[in-house]
């Protein structure tokens, strides 16, 4: 008889309230920690390519805050694993389904998100610091890295790992996923980006309903930054007097 492999002999351990809410309290006190005390995160609005140099230092924060939230479960003494957390194995299947799925949603995204702005009079969002006057692309690459590659793991981690599956062990998937998707837009302030995020969050809590891994949920995520942010520079690139970001 063949061995069993064994992330399918062991199953993921259900994640305790307790736990979630010191893996919420470790992200905020992060968070506003940083806000507090690193100047950088509390400075005015500015001019030039610092700009940008805030924007990167926010995404460092979010990296930092998600981070410690992990970390604060894997390292408690009930003994959670990156199993338990979604770290699983994923056929090619989910992993080509994700990419096109992430791909596929970011017009749709600018389309839905224009039309809000339109419709509630609403100003472009994080367009200063996406691509200022005095424009990097030093900078411009840093920001597809952190935004693009490294916050999605952890969002995924903690928005489907902990906040989905607390919920799923609790409640019917039909119910578990718009209250996870709920969560993970109001981590996002403006309307319209809201919207979006809540739309988002229904797709890629479907994705780990399904697929039982949070590997496809994590390259939905990236693809799906990485495309915006791609579209958004290129313009930059084809038109540098930025009249191609409308």
């Amino acid at each position: 008889m063949s061995a069993t492999p064994a992330t399918m002999q062991t199953p993921p351990k259900p994640i305790a309230g307790r736990d979630l809410l010191i893996a919420v309290g470790v992200a905020v006190l992060v968070y506003a920690f940083a806000v507090q005390f690193v100047p950088l995160l509390r400075s005015e609005p500015m001019t030039g390519a610092r700009q940008q140099i805030v924007l990167i230092g926010y995404l460092a924060v979010n990296l930092a805050a998600f981070g410690a939230a992990i970390a604060a479960i894997l390292l408690r003494s009930s003994g959670y694993t990156w199993q338990d957390l979604g770290i699983r194995p994923a056929g090619d299947r989910w992993k080509r389904l994700a990419i096109g799925l992430g791909i596929a949603a970011t017009p749709l995204a600018f389309a839905l998100g224009l039309m809000l702005r339109r419709t509630l009079n609403l100003d472009p969002p994080g367009a200063e610091f996406l691509v200022p006057l005095d424009f990097s692309w030093v900078a411009a690459a840093t920001i597809v890295l952190y935004g693009g590659i490294a916050v999605p793991i952890f969002e995924e981690l903690f928005f489907r790992g902990l906040v989905f599956s607390w919920l799923r062990n609790r409640m019917a998937a039909a119910s578990a996923i718009p209250l996870s998707a709920l969560v993970f837009a109001l981590v996002h302030w403006r309307v319209e980006v809201m919207v979006v995020a809540f739309a988002m969050g229904c797709l890629l809590a479907w994705l780990y309903e399904k697929s039982r891994s949070i590997l496809p949920c994590i390259l939905l995520h990236q693809s799906f930054n990485i495309a915006q942010l791609v579209l958004v520079y290129g313009a930059v690139a084809l038109t540098p007097d930025r009249s191609g970001l409308g």
